[in-house]
């Protein structure tokens, strides 16, 4: 709680989609962030615990979580598919490739959803 607001930028690298609840995620990126502050993320929407029947998941597509995103006071200045290699041993055959989603959005002074 003390350092809420105090934060100017969050980078988030293959990590959205490792949420039980993405609400949870987006809403601790807002409350860190001051107004002005920058949210930059790449990665997947794999949904790691999906297949888990025991793990509570709640899996969003892209166009729902970026109306999340907007809810917790983000402007989403740029959004774009990116294709990222991972594991990759570059001297095999086989290379496995996400299409990711890249995302720059700015927190503003909106108001957001009550805790």
């Amino acid at each position: 709680p003390s350092e809420h607001g105090t934060w100017g930028a969050v980078v988030s690298c293959f990590f959205i989609d490792t949420a039980h609840d993405i609400f949870e995620y987006v809403e601790c990126i807002s409350r860190m962030l001051m107004v002005g502050g920058v949210w930059l993320n790449l990665g997947p929407l794999l949904w790691h615990f999906a297949d888990q029947l025991v793990e509570k998941s709640i899996e969003l597509s892209w166009d729902d979580v970026r109306e999340v995103i907007v809810a917790y006071g983000f402007d989403i200045l740029e959004e774009r598919d990116v294709k990222c290699t991972y594991t990759v041993n570059t001297r095999g055959l086989m290379q496995q490739q996400y299409t990711s989603i890249y995302m720059h959005a700015v927190k503003t002074g909106r108001p957001t959803p009550a805790a």
